[in-house]
């Protein structure tokens, strides 16, 4: 979005751009509320997931077709908006639906399994989408310079594999999962899909109980923790992959590392530490004292994230203040950053998918996963707008600000932590 018009870019400002991803990112959030309940009423998650796949590769295509100019490329994200209503949070309830409301510890390991190899795939594509848009179909001049991107190829290429997966969903669900997430679990819906499989037992709608209302309420109350979470994590999408083009030591020899293999670095540490930090949680739940509670990782995991802005400031200010591009900070100052942030990503992202889906009622399963990405959708509003200050405020002072409201978040949800751990009600799980 911000390359030149020459580059085949959309030659827009840094606002702009930050703009229109943070509002794209944060509808496409929005709509897995509405494309959870029409999951647990109509679809059920292995046709939506099939929809939801095919519709995202459609999205690409148009994309790959559209010319380049701000209206093109909305035709394709509107698509994606609807696929993303039947994908996103499908995906995390039937994870859950694969094990049974007791079984937290292999809940949370499958999360991090799942958290895992989501990072597989976010390692390898912008890796991919870095050789095909600046190698493979750019224009390269003599001097190792980059007259024009392929940025359409890389949708090309999505579009496919992404057709391919529904395919794959089609031909492989009914052997691999049979019946498990097959039918909707809740109203009309799953009455007639069960007659249609000749079941006689039904999931009635039931009104919730107190203690469900409690775990709800304690969802909300953590849904504004993670809100601002991700409102930090998202500049690695904006702010972050702006200041690496501009203020980071890329060039090493005639090599110069693309921005979206910065990027990627964030997953193969997601890859390596998702398993760590889930055997982690597995010894500390054997030991006398226990594992930790979800509040506390989560504060741990905004202290972590806010430590990782307090290093890039450091890396800034190694600068003297020349932030027109011809001074470049250390590129180990963004390599710890990501560090520290992917650990405080992990003891907060496949933690509250978990949590989500066990606090959630069963009927409202991917509803409630479709609420866990909600908080991406404010995430992303708020996310834009603080990206799109950096060009007006500066990076020290928006990096500045958002570690200093984590760390006040942080202490807030560590006072709050035995409060929410008695409204969650987990026992009773065990109890029945």
């Amino acid at each position: 979005m911000t390359a030149d018009v020459a580059q085949n870019g959309l030659g827009l400002s840094v606002a702009k751009a930050s703009s229109i991803i943070g509002l794209y990112t944060a509808i496409n959030y929005m709509g897995s509320i509405f494309g959870g309940w029409i999951t647990d009423n109509y679809l059920g998650i292995q046709k939506s997931l099939i929809l939801g796949s095919f519709l995202n590769g459609l999205a690409f295509i148009v994309m790959f077709f559209a010319p380049a100019t701000v209206a093109g490329i909305w035709s394709g994200l509107i698509i994606l908006i609807v696929a993303g209503m039947f994908f996103k949070g499908q995906i995390g309830a039937l994870i859950g639906s694969l094990y049974g409301p007791t079984e937290f510890t292999r809940k949370d390991a499958a999360f991090a399994l799942y958290y895992m190899a989501i990072n597989i795939g976010a390692f390898f594509g912008p890796i991919i989408s870095g050789l095909i848009a600046d190698q493979w179909f750019a224009e390269i001049a003599a001097t190792g310079e980059i007259v024009s991107f392929g940025y359409k190829y890389v949708f090309l290429m999505n579009g496919i594999l992404m057709i391919g997966v529904s395919i794959f969903i089609y031909l492989t669900a009914p052997k691999l999962l049979g019946d498990v997430a097959k039918y909707p679990v809740n109203g009309k819906g799953a009455a007639k899909e069960a007659k249609e499989a000749g079941k006689k037992e039904v999931v009635e709608h039931q009104p919730l109980t107190q203690t469900e209302k409690k775990r709800i309420l304690s969802m909300v109350i953590l849904f504004v923790f993670v809100v601002l979470f991700w409102s930090a994590w998202f500049q690695t999408q904006s702010s972050f992959s702006i200041l690496m083009n501009d203020l980071v030591q890329r060039q090493y020899g005639s090599f110069t590392i693309p921005v979206p293999w910065l990027v990627a670095y964030n997953s193969i540490l997601c890859v390596i530490f998702a398993p760590l930090m889930a055997k982690l949680w597995l010894k500390l739940g054997q030991s006398k004292r226990g594992d930790l509670s979800i509040p506390t990782k989560m504060a741990l995991g905004m202290l972590l994230t806010a430590s990782a802005f307090v290093v890039l400031i450091l890396g800034i200010r190694t600068l003297g203040g020349v932030l027109d591009g011809s001074a470049k900070m250390s590129i180990l100052f963004v390599l710890l950053a990501y560090f520290l942030l992917t650990i405080g990503e992990l003891c907060i992202s496949p933690i509250g998918m978990a949590m989500f889906n066990k606090l959630a009622p069963v009927r409202y399963g991917s509803l409630a996963m479709g609420a866990w990405y909600l908080s991406n959708f404010f995430a992303n509003l708020l996310s834009g707008k603080l990206a799109g200050l950096t060009s007006t405020m500066g990076y020290v002072q928006i990096f500045g600000t958002i570690s200093g409201v984590l760390i006040v978040f942080a202490i807030m949800l560590f006072i709050l932590r035995k409060k929410l751990v008695k409204l969650m009600a987990l026992d009773e799980f065990k109890n029945k």
